[in-house]
């Protein structure tokens, strides 16, 4: 039962071996959170819905690969797919896929520049750590997108 656990909790930390890609971990990480997002309907109350199950099991990943793999290692990208999803949730239905694909590009601008406070929880050598750094990247993604929507109704 542990070995089964300790191999689920790798398939979700990696996002089903999303976390293994030679390039840009991070990005396929993200680029399968914006897929599954997509396919959930964005706008939907399903997608909105789940977020919860999505932090939940991120941190579930998170917390593995740290102990499977040491402090914050490459191969985890769970926590990615939990700040895509957040940031995508604020696209608007009629923005469409290129309201995804741009919800998809801030996540992972602000994810690699890592303004505060996405810097501040890169810091925390902890799951939660790990996991917030993207959940507050996915955020500053919320606010740039809500931004564009109220000033000008689209991107």
């Amino acid at each position: 039962m542990r070995r089964l656990l300790s191999i689920t909790g790798q398939a979700v930390a990696t996002v089903l071996g999303a976390g293994f890609s030679p390039v840009a971990p991070g990005t396929a990480g993200s680029l399968v959170s914006a897929a599954v997002f997509w396919f959930t309907g964005p706008g939907s109350t399903a997608a909105r819905f789940l977020l919860v199950p999505v932090v939940i099991i991120g941190y579930w990943g998170c917390t593995v690969g740290r102990r499977e793999w040491g402090t914050d290692p490459s191969r985890v990208v769970a926590d990615e797919f939990a700040g895509c999803w957040l940031a995508c949730l604020a696209v608007p239905a009629r923005w469409g896929i290129p309201g995804v694909a741009a919800a998809f590009a801030l996540f992972r601008l602000f994810d690699i520049l890592k303004p505060w406070p996405v810097s501040f929880f890169d810091r925390q050598d902890t799951p939660l750590g790990i996991l917030m750094d993207d959940l507050a990247a996915g955020l500053l993604a919320v606010l740039i997108i809500v931004a564009a929507n109220a000033v000008h109704g689209l991107l």
